[in-house]
């Protein structure tokens, strides 16, 4: 699939190279992030193979440690065993994530399921993080705020397919020499920086709303950097900022691109 050339002035709101690495910067603070995704590195790495029981570890630690809600844990461990044990390995690759997602009907449950957010964040830790990005809502949000739903509607398929389009649009915009994990950093840490600046009390993850409501001294030039284009939704609000000077707070709770760019369908 051929990806439409972009660059950084073609965004219906800019996002530059310096306002990804500030959110990957933040996310260095994340303790229990950092740790998270150094586990399931060291699972992937241990572990390389896909063997019923590997596979059972698989599954339950992306579901533990990204809450990605799949109840059934041993039945999705099953089918993620048979689709990568059968012809999984040769499926494209969007292919592959839409196969892992649909959790099909059992004898005993005769009810299918879609988990898309789950076979992605799979696909990106134990298959192979540069050709599958991880889908949820904050990425789904953010790609289409910067690329803008209006004019980049065309682009806009149902499903995994849609957003791993306009992931690389977004991607070639800011700068093709990124990797999927820091573009995926950038578009959570936003994202729930853009929630929280909107509504204080938004339901976002702990340890974010922690840094955000009393981030360290050398945190909030890189909180400034990631508020450039998302202040339409809290300038001035608890915890919002203008320029690196922090506005005081309530006692709220808990690019450029050189060339073409393809992406595989």
């Amino acid at each position: 699939m051929e990806v439409r050339l972009l660059d950084d002035r073609s965004l219906a709101i800019p996002l530059s190279r310096s306002q990804v690495e500030a959110a990957n910067r933040l996310h260095e603070h994340l303790k229990q992030w950092r740790q998270s995704d150094a586990a399931l590195t060291a699972l992937a790495q241990a572990l390389p193979g896909f063997d019923m029981e590997s596979t059972i570890l698989k599954v339950v630690s992306i579901n533990a440690l990204y809450g990605t809600n799949v109840f059934a844990i041993l039945r999705m461990a099953e089918h993620v065993f048979l689709v990568m044990n059968g012809d999984g390995r040769a499926l494209r690759d969007i292919d592959l994530v839409e196969r892992l997602a649909h959790l099909p009907a059992t004898s005993e449950s005769g009810v299918a399921r879609t988990h898309t957010s789950f076979a992605s964040k799979f696909a990106h830790f134990f298959i192979d993080p540069e050709r599958f990005p991880i889908y949820d809502s904050y990425a789904v949000k953010m790609v289409g705020h910067h690329l803008g739903l209006a004019q980049y509607g065309g682009h806009r398929e149902r499903g995994y397919r849609g957003f791993v389009t306009e992931f690389a649009m977004l991607k070639c915009a800011v700068d093709p020499g990124l990797t999927n994990r820091q573009l995926d950093r950038y578009l959570w840490v936003a994202g729930q920086y853009r929630e929280y600046l909107k509504n204080p009390r938004s339901p976002i993850n702990r340890e974010l709303r922690s840094l955000f409501e009393a981030p360290p001294p050398e945190c909030e030039p890189d909180l400034a950097q990631i508020a450039l284009g998302n202040l339409d939704c809290g300038a001035g609000r608890p915890g919002g900022f203008t320029g690196v000077q922090r506005v005081d707070r309530s006692g709220a709770p808990n690019r450029r691109s050189s060339g073409a760019c393809t992406t595989r369908a």
